[in-house]
């Protein structure tokens, strides 16, 4: 999906997804590029960010955020 769906299934901003891509919370490879260098966002990047936004709610700051997430992946590999 690209950003204009993204921002409709998360509920957040194109600047904060943008800003979450550029602080390291998310990341969109190469490879997730259409040809004409649009970012394609998968749906795991959908509850990634979900969980980032959820997080936020409860408090965290990007940095324990960042954590968490961490220890999601890990725990998932």
């Amino acid at each position: 999906m690209l950003i204009g769906e993204l921002v409709k299934r998360s509920g957040l901003s194109k600047d904060t997804i943008r800003f979450y891509e550029k602080h390291g919370l998310i990341a969109v490879g190469r490879k997730d590029r259409r040809d004409n260098n649009y970012k394609e966002y998968s749906s795991a990047m959908l509850k990634r960010l979900e969980l980032i936004k959820q997080l936020k709610s409860f408090g965290f700051t990007l940095n324990e955020c960042r954590e968490v997430l961490e220890l999601v992946e890990v725990n998932a590999a």
